[in-house]
């Protein structure tokens, strides 16, 4: 049988870190093994859903690279097949109409036994006419619900724990737990594969699979949570895959960090999703919880920043941040400060930032900067004269004209390096100041020291 998995959102939020790599991991393992990854919008609670938030995870899982095979699944369209499925229990006594409007079950609930239905033994002729009733699974009482999960082991369940949960609502209209085990019983999903958290949810579902004679393997992975170890959440401000983008992330900065947030293959660190596809299996998926890095996402962002070839960042850069520094005929200027940033950057923007303030004209300076580039105002006579006559605007020619410039000076490097940034960048620190005066060019260079 091919393996079948599938990645089913709720589209109330925007796609974040959590479910990115729940998608991920799907993907991953649906390719490990030459198999089928679907995408299911569960977009039966209409009033909760949106087309913002549909697009949201489409467009995060398409930048990520994350290929889901077409077309997508929306759950609102199987309405009918989940009240036929239901109906079918019913018909088999294993399931059962249950008259108890929504207060009898507020008032009969307690909060360390499962609400206890009087319908459920009551023959169908015995019913009520005309009057409103919800559908209710009928669970077994004794014996054990167990699950052989894929990276938690064997957990199991007593079964007089679970409760007669509803199928159906007295509007007629399925729950979540009903419509998305139908759908994975006709999708033939082989393997799901969601977050921990949803282990309850297995353990009540499992018993429609059995009804159904489906056996579907589990596999349950523990969640992120952040720096004080608790879980993950919109607490956290944490951003969504598509926020990430506009923060300058590369598609396989968050990938690889996805990747490496509870799956291992020993030290190795760095890996693309072409090279995880030979090697992803769950059994190296670990049981604790990952903590969320940001120094470990930066540090992999920078990282891909390096290997990236110049052109293609500036592509990037243009595509997220399209505003007038990056115009394209400042192209080759701009590859070049690319090339300069990008050793430094944990992001695009950082990048980005750095070419906003990259001057090629004399900058208004404040008091604190004016302070800072005193001593190049008091030598802007030898300064000019060093670079005035640089025949050859070349990076070793500058940085010969550098280097006779503060020994005439008689000041350190730092004392003349950190004014000229500031004069080109608007901070003290930052790349080679040859580099930087290079770009500037010559005459635009002589313009700015005769400023000051």
């Amino acid at each position: 049988m091919p393996t079948i998995t599938r990645f089913a959102p709720s589209p109330s939020g925007s796609l974040h870190l959590g479910g990115a790599r729940t998608a991920l991991f799907n993907y991953l393992y649906a390719k490990s093994n030459d198999g089928s990854f679907y995408l299911r919008i569960e977009d039966s609670d209409k009033e909760r859903s949106s087309k913002e938030s549909i697009d949201s995870i489409i467009n995060g899982l398409r930048w990520l690279g994350i290929d889901f095979s077409e077309p997508v699944t929306f759950q609102s369209n199987n309405y009918k097949r989940h009240v036929e499925i239901a109906n079918q229990l019913l018909s088999k006594n294993l399931a059962y109409k249950c008259f108890h409007d929504q207060n009898y079950v507020k008032n009969n609930r307690s909060l360390k036994t499962k609400f206890q239905s009087k319908w459920r033994d009551i023959p169908a002729d015995k019913y009520p006419k005309d009057q409103a009733f919800s559908v209710r699974l009928k669970s077994p009482i004794n014996g054990i619900c167990k699950i052989k999960d894929k990276i938690q082991g064997i957990v199991e369940v007593k079964y007089e724990e679970i409760d007669d949960y509803i199928l159906l609502r007295s509007d007629g209209s399925p729950t979540f737990l009903l419509s998305s085990a139908v759908d994975d019983y006709d999708m033939k999903v082989t393997d799901i594969i969601r977050g921990d958290d949803h282990l309850t949810n297995s353990f009540r579902q499992k018993v429609i699979f059995d009804f159904l004679e489906y056996k579907p393997n589990f596999a349950h992975i523990s969640l992120i949570h952040n720096e004080n170890n608790q879980k993950l959440s919109k607490r956290d401000n944490a951003p969504s895959i598509l926020e990430y983008k506009k923060k300058g992330y590369l598609s396989k900065a968050i990938n690889n960090y996805l990747m490496r947030l509870g799956w291992s293959f020993g030290e190795k660190e760095i890996f693309t999703i072409e090279e995880i596809k030979k090697k992803f299996s769950l059994e190296n998926i670990g049981k604790s919880p990952s903590k969320h890095d940001k120094k470990k996402l930066d540090f992999l962002n920078n990282y891909y920043l390096k290997i990236t070839d110049n052109k293609t960042l500036f592509n990037l850069i243009r595509e997220v941040y399209d505003f007038e520094s990056l115009d394209q005929k400042f192209k080759e200027k701009n590859i070049h400060l690319i090339n300069l940033f990008k050793d430094r950057a944990n992001n695009l923007y950082d990048i980005f930032n750095n070419i906003s303030n990259f001057n090629i004209s004399p900058r208004k300076l404040n008091i604190e900067e004016n302070e800072l580039v005193l001593p190049l105002k008091d030598n802007k006579d030898l300064i000019l004269n060093h670079f005035n006559y640089i025949d050859k605007w070349s990076q070793e020619s500058i940085e010969k004209q550098i280097k006779e410039t503060i020994s005439e000076l008689g000041v350190g490097f730092k004392n003349f390096a950190q004014p000229i940034r500031c004069l080109i960048l608007g901070q003290v620190n930052g790349p080679s100041i040859s580099d930087l005066i290079f770009i500037v060019g010559k005459q635009n260079f002589i313009k700015m020291i005769k400023s000051l």
